[in-house]
C-alpha cells in the first residue's frame, strides 16, 4: 500500500515483521520492492518461516518518515538553533550526512 511504499527506496530500510532489512531495489511507482537477506538473519529470524503469500507486518524507513513530517509540520526547521529554508529537493544524502544521518 502507499501508506508504506512512499517510504520504501533504494538502500533505505524496511522492517519485514519486525527485522530492519536494507532495501536493495524497488519499483518508483511502489509495487515491489527486494531486500538481501544474509544467511544468519534469514536462519536466526521468523524469515525462514515464510512461504510465497504469507501476510508479513511491514513498516517504512522511520528517517523517511520524520522527513515528510518535518517538511508537512509548517514551522520554520531550524538545525542548531538556526532558521533554516528546505525544500523537498534540498534534502539529499550530503544534507542528512552533514547533519548526522550517514
Amino acid at each position: 500500500s502507499d501508506r508504506v511504499a512512499r517510504y520504501i527506496l533504494p538502500k533505505g530500510s524496511v522492517a519485514v515483521n519486525g527485522i530492519s532489512l536494507t532495501v536493495a531495489d524497488c519499483d518508483p511507482a511502489g509495487s515491489w520492492f527486494m531486500v538481501a537477506v544474509i544467511p544468519h538473519t534469514y536462519a536466526e529470524t521468523n524469515l525462514c518461516h515464510l512461504k510465497p503469500g504469507n501476510w508479513v507486518n511491514l513498516e517504512g524507513d522511520i528517517l523517511g518518515k520524520y522527513v515528510e513530517k518535518f517538511l508537512r509540520s509548517g514551522s520554520p526547521p531550524t538545525v542548531n538553533g538556526l532558521e533554516v529554508t528546505l525544500s523537498p529537493d534540498s534534502i539529499n544524502p550530503s544534507f542528512l550526512a552533514e547533519h548526522g544521518y550517514s
